[in-house]
């Protein structure tokens, strides 16, 4: 199946529970139906849409295994609110959800948005490599802190940019509960590939990276730059962060939750140049 491009043609595609039903079924069942009990392949479909083996009788619902499993919601009003989130440039908030699709409690539109938003991190993905820069940035809040231990109000996010030819390639985002060398060195090891060369200020976070068998580059005191001279890529990814969770969520984003939007904006800004960033 052609992954569509425009709402009109995702609505061709998945208007109805049956076709919503019967594309969940070709990815289940990619060759044809097969027990996962007896190897049979006949079966016959109930009334509730549960896959019944003619052999041995074994049931298998077909959103079994998957994120819709348990759903109480039909399939076509999940189906539309994974396309709102992940088509649109920018995507949309809860309440935008809600009020599109005329679900009733609000509460249920946020936990099913927030599921979708796991599904934007892949198991196993690859890691940036080559030259990246890191900062860190906060996010929310009114009133300033000292940057070690973050400031009250406000999340303390690290920010990874790989370089590409000079250019912005991948991003990767996090939150950390300080900014020292315990959390900034997990972040680093999780998400950059050893043997990338990293660009940093001279913040004291950051001296383990050339034990970690990363090449280090940071800021050099002969010369006074600022951070956003160092490290200018990660506060253009800072500017756009704060500007979208503003402008798409009106910043109604707790600190418990911010690690999915973070994953959001990635899986966004890492799929600007695709013909459909809803392809996952």
């Amino acid at each position: 199946m052609n992954y569509p491009t425009t709402q009109i043609e995702f609505e061709k595609l998945f208007s109805t529970e049956e076709q919503c039903q019967s594309y969940l079924t070709s990815l289940r069942y990619e060759n044809g139906y097969l027990c996962e009990k007896c190897n049979c392949t006949e079966f016959w479909v109930n009334n509730r849409g549960v896959y019944i083996c003619k052999f041995c009788k074994n049931e298998l619902s077909i959103t079994a295994g998957t994120i819709f499993h348990g759903a109480r919601i039909p399939l076509t009003l999940l189906f539309r609110a994974l396309w709102y989130i992940v088509a649109p440039k920018n995507g949309v908030s809860a309440v935008s959800v809600q009020n599109i699709l005329g679900l009733k409690r609000y509460t249920t539109t946020w936990i099913w948005l927030q599921r979708f938003r796991r599904l934007m991190v892949l198991p196993g993905r690859e890691k940036l490599s080559g030259v990246v820069e890191v900062d860190e940035t906060l996010v929310g809040g009114k009133r300033s802190g000292k940057r070690g231990r973050g400031a009250e109000g406000k999340t303390l996010v690290i920010i990874a940019v790989e370089l590409v030819e000079k250019h912005m390639g991948r991003v990767r985002l996090s939150t950390i509960e300080y900014a020292d060398r315990i959390c900034i060195n997990k972040f680093i090891k999780d998400n950059i590939d050893i043997g990338s060369t990293i660009i940093t200020d001279g913040w004291k976070g950051y001296t383990d990276l050339k034990k970690m068998k990363y090449k280090h580059i940071t800021e050099d005191k002969k010369v006074k730059l600022n951070e956003e001279e160092i490290t200018p890529n990660v506060h253009k990814i800072a500017s756009l962060l704060k500007r979208w969770l503003l402008g798409t969520h009106q910043n109604f984003t707790s600190s418990e939750n911010l690690n999915y939007y973070l994953d959001e904006y990635a899986f966004r800004y890492n799929r600007r140049r695709a013909k459909s960033r809803g392809y996952l």
